[in-house]
């Protein structure tokens, strides 16, 4: 080590750079064969193998036609809360050709003093006891074949939905539980400095794993989203925000599902 040392030192300015730089190229290769050789035996692997797209994840309405068809809209808020009726509507989940398992994700404001909750379902031949209907309000340009035909769904099991952000103890003021501000899916959701009233916080309610059912690459998993009318928030002395009208109130609902991981 002292000879090398001796003889760097005699060398010149140039010739010291150049020794450096020949240095920093030899171990640079020395580093850079093995993970070549990593390279070349993962494109020869490719070569040997066929590879396929990992899949997506994809929502739609009833009987997979388009997600157009999952109307919300033509809910009437004011007879559901007269007559304590609820609301079903059917939606679909594709998990691939691989069935992979995923969650689903609602997300709602709490404008209006509804309930949510999703159920398993089983497409039927025909209606019958714990049916619920879905026909599409819109030509779905997939199967034009179906266009004016109504489907009958069996619902199922419940599926648990764990509230990930509700504020437990609003529930005694409000009447009904919303959703916290402040906390880590607030921040998610509004830049700070925002002004967000109350209701406009989302709600976020995760499902546990699901395993999709497994009858050929084709089919689908079918749900149901029932909405019911909150009666024991309606009748609390908080009136102001609990008596919802259809010409003023609103919330926005979101579905998602996500690729589950152990």
């Amino acid at each position: 080590m002292n000879k090398i040392l001796q003889r760097f030192n005699k060398l010149n300015n140039v010739q010291k750079v150049e020794f450096v730089l020949a240095s920093l190229f030899t171990l640079a290769l020395m580093v850079g064969i093995p993970v070549f050789a990593w390279f070349s035996s993962v494109n020869k692997m490719e070569t040997m193998t066929k590879v396929k797209e990992p899949e997506n994840l994809d929502i739609r309405a009833g009987h997979y036609h388009s997600i157009i068809n999952f109307e919300l809209s033509d809910i009437n808020i004011e007879e559901m809360g007269k007559n304590g009726t609820a609301e079903y509507r059917v939606f679909s989940v594709s998990a691939g050709d691989y069935k992979i398992p995923y969650i689903l994700q609602l997300a709602h404001t709490t404008n209006i003093p509804f309930k949510y909750s999703i159920y398993h379902a089983t497409e039927a031949a025909t209606a019958g006891e714990n049916t619920v209907t879905y026909k599409p309000l819109y030509k779905d340009p997939d199967d034009p074949t179906t266009d004016g035909i109504t489907y009958y769904y069996k619902i199922g099991e419940e599926v648990h939905l764990e509230p990930l952000n509700a504020d437990s103890a609003s529930k005694t003021y409000y009447g009904r539980e919303i959703a916290k501000k402040g906390d880590a899916y607030y921040n998610r959701t509004y830049d700070n400095g925002d002004n967000v009233e109350i209701y406009a916080v989302p709600k976020y309610l995760q499902s546990d794993m699901i395993t999709p059912s497994d009858k050929g690459e084709d089919t689908h998993d079918y749900f149901v989203l029932k909405i019911e009318w909150d009666s024991e928030a309606a009748a609390t002395n908080f009136t102001k925000w609990n008596k919802a009208e259809n010409n003023k109130e609103t919330d926005m609902i979101y579905i998602t599902a996500s690729r589950g991981t152990s």
